[in-house]
């Protein structure tokens, strides 16, 4: 069973650059460049760069957990309804008083149980990813609907936005610092740890790993319980960002996670992809986003690059697969 640390990368190392990530870089300087001039120097300014960072961070940590389970195979589409709901959750508990600290381990636990269903879901009762995770998209969404109702959540604590946004040593946010910790933290764990290396035997070959005593779907459910737990995460950098739940929180999200996912070079087939690659992919949707709001472009603009983003990285992919 072969596995790559990274596309295109024949030997597991958590520090290895392939020639994709390599264009990834350049593509990230390119369009930084392009956007620059076309803003007339407005990237530079402080409070956009602090947006963009934040903005990419809560990108990047779900999608670090997306990494892992599309290199087994699988694929979560929920992850936009489920921060929705992560959001309402911990909402609610600052909402009754409760302070950060203490409300912390309930964006945790809310994502945690809600991935432990998706991936349930898919382990044990056989549901295909896609079918389950779209079931609950909807049942999420609806479940954000039914506790909101017509209410907003404002009752945000001011120490959320201080400590994730407004604290910056060097420079740089918390919630980027979270961002950057937990992304070193699972490549290690991918490139050199045992189960690491399971994930990407299994997305090359279910079945052989399962012959090789590999704990196929203790490894899966691991994988969707994981992206729960980083929709929690990423659920409170949010808030932080923005502190307000309502209804429409998070939707369209899971379009944008899994865009940086694929634009990095993860194959939706299983088996191949780097989480370096998914911090560009991060970094340059992004710098798309980012880009559509500085050159005033109608924003629905996003979703259509996001879509084509999509598309061609799957095709290219396809080729590759051909190819080899």
């Amino acid at each position: 069973m072969a596995s790559t640390a990274s596309t295109g990368s024949r030997w597991p190392s958590w520090i290895n650059i392939s020639a994709r990530e390599l264009l990834l870089i350049i593509g990230v300087i390119v369009i930084t460049a392009g956007i620059s001039i076309g803003s007339h120097g407005n990237f530079w300014n402080d409070s956009n760069l602090t947006n963009l960072m934040i903005n990419t961070a809560i990108t990047l940590v779900p999608a670090i957990g997306m990494t892992v389970i599309i290199l087994t195979g699988g694929i979560d589409v929920s992850v936009g309804s489920m921060l929705g709901l992560v959001a309402v959750a911990g909402g609610t508990a600052f909402e009754h008083g409760v302070g950060l600290a203490a409300a912390t381990p309930v964006f945790l636990v809310a994502g945690a149980i809600l991935g432990f269903v998706n991936g349930a879901l898919i382990t044990y009762g056989r549901v295909p990813p896609v079918i389950a995770t779209l079931g609950t998209l909807s049942v999420y969404r609806a479940a954000a609907f039914i506790f909101l109702g017509n209410h907003w959540i404002t009752m945000i604590p001011p120490s959320v936005t201080q400590v994730m946004v407004l604290t910056q040593p060097l420079g740089i946010p918390i919630a980027v610092w979270i961002a950057l910790v937990l992304i070193a933290l699972c490549m290690v764990f991918l490139a050199r740890l045992p189960r690491g290396r399971h994930i990407f035997a299994i997305g090359n070959n279910e079945n052989a790993a399962r012959l090789n005593g590999i704990p196929v779907e203790r490894i899966k459910l691991a994988a969707y319980t994981l992206t729960g737990v980083l929709v929690g995460v990423a659920a409170l950098m949010s808030l932080g960002h923005s502190p307000m739940v309502q209804t429409t929180t998070g939707t369209g999200f899971e379009l944008t996670v899994i865009a940086a996912v694929v634009l990095g070079g993860t194959e939706l087939t299983g088996g191949r992809g780097s989480l370096l690659g998914t911090l560009l992919g991060a970094i340059l949707v992004g710098l798309v986003q980012n880009g559509v709001v500085l050159l005033h472009i109608q924003p629905f603009w996003s979703g259509v690059v996001l879509g084509v983003i999509i598309l061609v990285s799957v095709g290219s992919a396809t080729v590759r697969r051909a190819a080899d």
